[in-house]
């Protein structure tokens, strides 16, 4: 699989880099966003092969930015991380507008390559 172009979306520093760190040493290039409204302007500069997104985030949470960035691209892959329990509700809502995906933290190297094999355009 070549490199993907993948947006990483993360208020927590330390997650985000060691996330970034992973998916350059699998050949990747990021791209990263510490809140959803930077996340929304990234994406539409970059336009990402995929999205990786934080849920929980102050502010604009991943929930809202993953509307706003479905709004800018109907045709975007964006995958929601979380090391909380995510409502059934809003995840059913978010799939049903094509969320792509879902990944617990922490996210290990084999799931975190499986979900950009499965999921990135």
């Amino acid at each position: 699989m070549p490199g993907k172009r993948i947006l990483v979306v993360d208020d927590d520093g330390d997650f985000l880099e060691s996330l970034q760190l992973a998916l350059i040493s699998g050949g990747h290039r990021t791209i990263q966003a510490s809140g959803g409204r930077e996340a929304v302007e990234k994406y539409a500069e970059y336009e990402p092969d995929l999205v990786l997104l934080d849920f929980r985030m102050p502010g604009i949470d991943g929930y809202e930015t993953f509307l706003r960035i479905m709004k800018q691209d109907p045709g975007a892959r964006v995958v929601l991380t979380s090391a909380y329990a995510v409502d059934d509700g809003l995840y059913r809502e978010a799939k049903s507008r094509s969320l792509a995906g879902m990944l617990s933290k922490p996210v290990g190297a084999v799931e975190l390559e499986e979900a950009i094999r499965r999921h990135s355009r």
